[in-house]
């Protein structure tokens, strides 16, 4: 996998994690530990990548 393909793909999943966490689709008091473990460990990868990834550059 190119990195631009590995950024993307993570970048998408965590776009998909914000909504799902906005939303409050997680009910569950360790899904939400899980899941935001998860996150953070894509954003620190991604942060390795390219620092300017530890920002919502959404906002």
């Amino acid at each position: 996998m190119k990195e631009n393909e590995f950024v993307n793909k993570y970048l998408n999943i965590k776009k998909k994690l914000a909504v799902q966490f906005e939303n409050e689709e997680f009910d569950d008091k360790k899904e939400v530990e899980k899941m935001s473990g998860y996150n953070n460990a894509i954003v620190t990868i991604l942060e390795c990548i390219n620092p300017i990834y530890g920002y919502d550059l959404e906002d």
